[in-house]
């Protein structure tokens, strides 16, 4: 009987290691989940390097579906497309991808900085060939030339 018991003692310190496991997972997903719903909105672009490298995009609207959306003065859409993030990150990872480039494999990788209702992104365009990235690496600071295009943008308010 003592060997059934010494088992079933064994096994119990063994699911509650696996369970200790799963809790990072799962911390982690609510911080993503935390950083997504603070991402969510709509942003006012209000500067931009190089000049002129949005087109005539004023605004980007981050859903959270992890959809977003390029619109212009008139908030009629320019382009749209799909978006991942990684604030557990630092600085925090915001990798998108336009739905023209999806068929193309072409994609952005980025970083972004969220402080309140400012936010500060910069991204290095690319395209995945086989799994593997070609183009520049992903960029570690808000500077031109590591990133290839660096955006500050400020939340729109609501009106009440």
């Amino acid at each position: 009987m003592k060997p059934i018991i010494s088992a079933l003692i064994v096994l119990s310190f063994c699911f509650a290691a696996l369970a200790d496991e799963t809790k990072p997972n799962e911390a982690n997903t609510k911080t993503v989940e935390k950083g997504l719903e603070a991402f969510t909105g709509a942003w006012e672009i209000v500067a931009v390097q190089p000049p002129g490298s949005t087109k005539n995009a004023k605004q980007l609207v981050f859903r959270k579906d992890r959809t977003y959306a390029a619109l212009d003065a008139n908030k009629t859409e320019l382009w749209a497309g799909t978006f991942d993030l990684d604030p557990t990150a630092s600085p925090g990872i915001w990798d998108h991808r336009s739905n023209e480039a999806l068929k193309t494999g072409g994609d952005a990788l980025g970083i972004y900085e969220l402080d309140g209702d400012k936010l500060k992104v910069g991204c290095v365009v690319g395209v995945w060939k086989e799994k593997k990235w070609t183009g520049k690496p992903r960029p570690t600071e808000f500077k031109l030339p590591a990133a290839d295009v660096v955006l500050e943008l400020r939340r729109v308010k609501l009106a009440p």
